[in-house]
């Protein structure tokens, strides 16, 4: 029987020389990281909202206008922006209309929303050339006056996208897989979950990780694998008592090409402390907190009290050599940055402009990293704004 190499078996060679070389340059040339901040021009006053980076340092997001319609932006290495509209946005004076990037991949492929005039979400993909694909999952729910429909999420370099959607009202978000055919895969991870949410990107053998809500309104980590089974954990002493209580659970946010993922819960000790947590591909936990953070505030801690951003998404960022771009919450509730290098060891930053008031809960806010440890993200500032920034490892 012929034995045929798995997608991973056939990249990984490759990849590795190339982290290698990565990881050999930056100690030959290590000098002190620098970051820069940016702000689309028609931002202001509103903010510029980065969402992920590409393996070339391309970042994507959005940014609000004046009349607080958001708009997608790509960043490209040497610092230019390009702004653009889905076809079919929404234009009306709203902080829900518009487009939402949320995922770009190796050669420059978005993923993303828009919500329309009658605020029904609709996905795209956008080619480096500036053309659109509408995506609406079949069993969608497109009525005008249910507000609902489809997002996309993420996409990996062969085109497999994620997303979730909702077919009527009152009844549980799914997830999907669109295969670069056109063909959807719908998916839950419970037959009695509430809501199915993909998180970050499709890695490059189609693995999937997310949330799913039970029916008790508690949050479980889940990881969904290429050939469609559903793995759901939750972190070690994990809390119980539910959302009413500030209870939200877990989350798995990213994964990367190896099959580790990085994601978040909360504890037990009444306080709702976040901690990180690596997944190794046979389900083995790795808890790590960030030094600083705090650990006895409500919400204070690694990752998870820094895990929405303005556009209701949690992150944290990991690329393939292990290291993890995140943020966490300190005792005076400032958020902060952090690196946590693959060998564990952690670097904390803030950028410059964040507002580090004590008990203004702004500050850093990192969402992704790529393979030459290129950080972006965005920042807050004291009037609650929100500007971009990546970080170099110089």
């Amino acid at each position: 029987m012929t034995k045929h190499l798995t997608l991973a078996q056939f990249y990984l060679p490759a990849l590795c020389l190339v982290l290698c070389a990565l990881a050999l340059a930056r100690t030959v040339n290590a000098q002190s990281p620098s970051i820069t901040t940016f702000d689309v021009p028609a931002s202001n006053p509103y903010g510029t909202v980065p969402d992920d980076v590409n393996a070339e340092g391309t970042v994507v997001g959005f940014y609000f206008d004046a009349n607080l319609v958001a708009h997608g932006f790509l960043r490209s290495c040497d610092g230019k922006l390009t702004t653009f509209d889905a076809p079919g946005a929404g234009t009306k004076a709203s902080d829900h209309n518009g487009t939402f990037p949320l995922g770009i991949n190796l050669f420059g492929f978005v993923v993303g929303y828009y919500n329309d005039d009658n605020l029904v979400s609709h996905g795209f993909v956008r080619s480096p050339d500036g053309q659109f694909t509408t995506l609406d999952e079949p069993d969608a729910d497109t009525n005008p006056a249910d507000q609902l429909g489809t997002q996309a999420i993420g996409i990996n370099a062969l085109g497999v996208i994620s997303g979730g959607y909702t077919a009527a009202p009152n009844t549980p978000t799914h997830g999907f897989v669109r295969a670069p055919s056109g063909k959807y895969t719908s998916f839950d991870a419970s037959s009695s979950d509430l809501e199915t949410i993909p998180n970050g990107p499709v890695n490059l053998e189609g693995a999937i990780v997310g949330y799913y809500l039970d029916s008790n309104l508690l949050s479980h980590a889940f990881v969904r694998s290429p050939n469609g089974t559903i793995a759901g954990f939750v972190g070690p002493s994990s809390c119980t008592t539910g959302v009413t209580a500030g209870c939200y659970g877990n989350g798995d946010l990213n994964i990367n090409v190896f099959g580790w993922s990085v994601g978040t819960f909360q504890d037990n000790k009444g306080d709702f402390v976040g901690h990180g947590f690596l997944r190794r591909p046979n389900g083995t936990l790795t808890v790590f907190d960030a030094p600083g953070a705090g650990n006895s505030g409500m919400y204070q801690g690694t990752i998870w009290s820094a895990a929405l951003t303005p556009n209701g998404n949690e992150v944290a960022g990991l690329n393939d050599l292990g290291a993890v771009a995140a943020t966490y919450l300190d005792s005076s509730n400032v958020y902060h940055g952090f690196l946590r290098s693959p060998e564990g060891t952690f670097t904390s930053f803030d950028a410059p402009g964040a507002d580090l008031t004590a008990g203004d809960y702004n500050g850093t806010f990192p969402v992704n990293i790529n393979n030459s440890g290129l950080i972006a993200g965005f920042y807050t500032d004291a009037s609650y704004v929100p500007h971009g920034f990546i970080r170099e490892p110089k």
